[in-house]
């Protein structure tokens, strides 16, 4: 599929969306909004795709929502969703494969929202942080109130959305919003790395395992206990080729290689 709006790439199980509007600092309009929807479809569906990196095309990551689209500007449109189960966010948080950000520049916004909806955030240390929303008289969007403070907790959310003020990457990383902080040069190729070696594992369990993790979050550990049980069963059922494997490659002190889910008439 062809994107005008963002570039989709896939290479050794990994696949890369930049967002590609460097004259915006890939700010989000309608159109772009759109594709990240439906690149995430594709992204789910793809048994080749076992991790997402998502970056930005230029001296960018996203600078949040275009404000020259008469529909942001009018709050009508574009962030502004009447069915929370379409949201954008929501939708990108969603996906079943683990997820990586390289934050390359700017992330203010609705892209700060992007980079928290994603698994693991790797930073240049060229990049910037703002929830700027009350700068442009708006309440908080994109669902950065409820991302924003599960990475960082809510004091420091707060003070961030309250403030509306721009930090660095070393800021980021000391409060938690990012894990990593990186060269600029060297972003793509540490993000990269790190995509590897998640890549290594077997996709079926890496799906469960972000699954359970996502959904213990508003969960006491007793309640969380059946759906770790549950995913568990699963991956007995779908990949039991990869837990083999697994388990030989341990013993025999050699790389797995899974395979992910295989058709009933290609198991072992």
């Amino acid at each position: 599929m062809a994107y005008e709006n963002l570039r989709y790439e896939v290479e050794d199980h990994i696949a890369t969306v930049t967002l590609d509007r460097p004259e915006t600092l890939n700010a989000l309009n309608r159109a772009l909004l759109a594709e990240l929807g439906e690149v995430g479809n594709q992204i789910d569906e793809d048994p080749e795709v076992r991790v997402v990196i998502v970056t930005g095309a230029g001296r960018g990551f996203c600078s949040g929502g275009d404000l020259k689209e008469t529909s942001f500007a009018a709050g009508t449109g574009g962030s502004v969703v009447q069915n929370p189960a379409d949201h954008w966010a929501g939708r990108w948080m969603g996906l079943s494969k683990p997820t990586l950000a390289a934050v390359n520049g700017v992330a203010a916004g609705g892209g700060l929202a992007l980079a928290l909806a994603c698994d693991i955030r790797l930073a240049s240390d060229q990049a910037r942080f703002a929830a700027l929303f009350a700068r442009i008289g708006m309440s908080v969007l994109d669902g950065a109130g409820w991302l924003l403070q599960r990475a960082v907790g809510l004091s420091r959310a707060l003070e961030l959305l309250f403030t509306a003020e721009t930090i660095d990457a070393e800021r980021a990383l000391e409060i938690g919003l990012v894990g990593h902080v990186v060269p600029h040069d060297e972003l793509l190729e540490r993000t990269r790395d790190l995509a590897q070696r998640i890549a290594a594992n077997p996709p079926v369990a890496l799906q469960l395992t972000k699954q359970v993790v996502h959904g213990a979050h508003d969960k006491t550990f007793p309640d969380h206990l059946p759906s770790q049980w549950a995913a568990m069963q699963t991956n007995l059922r779908l990949a039991r080729h990869d837990i083999a494997e697994g388990g030989q490659a341990f013993r025999e002190k050699r790389a797995a290689n899974f395979r992910g889910l295989v058709p009933p008439d290609e198991s072992d």
